[in-house]
């Protein structure tokens, strides 16, 4: 993960609150929030298996993109925690209206085959800002750190 939050430190991230917590010898969650610019956020919480080579596979993750405020409000959520009527698996996306943050119905289904990395979600939260959210939330776009 390192890598991803890397290349937005300058620009995007201004907190990474993530923390890797062993829960037995084979497996770990990584849990917490990154902050962004605009009061954006994304809440993570993953769960990885280890293998006895070391290596970690995902089986099971939720990343919440939002803003920050009186009550925080939902941009998107991509997870796997439950299956929903009419998917082939448990891997979704919600959707919210930017008008009500009221939840779009259904969730959007994505399947195992597309299911985001954390990374991905960095870069979809950030697209997002700069197309629309500055402008639906009245900021200007990002290209420092206001108070770091």
């Amino acid at each position: 993960h390192d890598n991803w939050l890397a290349r937005y430190n300058d620009h995007f991230l201004l907190d990474n609150n993530l923390n890797i917590e062993v829960i037995n010898p084979s497996t770990l969650l990584i849990s917490g929030r990154l902050r962004c610019v605009g009061g954006l956020f994304i809440d993570v919480s993953k769960t990885l298996e280890m293998n006895s080579r070391q290596q970690v596979r995902t089986v099971k993750y939720s990343y919440h993109a939002g803003v920050t405020g009186v009550a925080d409000r939902p941009i998107f959520r991509y997870d796997n925690y439950h299956a929903h009527s009419g998917h082939d698996d448990e891997h979704h996306r919600h959707r919210y209206d930017l008008a009500t943050w009221r939840e779009i119905k259904p969730p959007e289904w994505i399947g195992r085959q597309k299911w985001p990395t954390l990374g991905d979600v960095i870069d979809e939260l950030y697209e997002w800002w700069n197309e629309v959210g500055s402008f639906v939330l009245g900021q200007d776009q990002p290209d420092a750190h206001p108070d770091r």
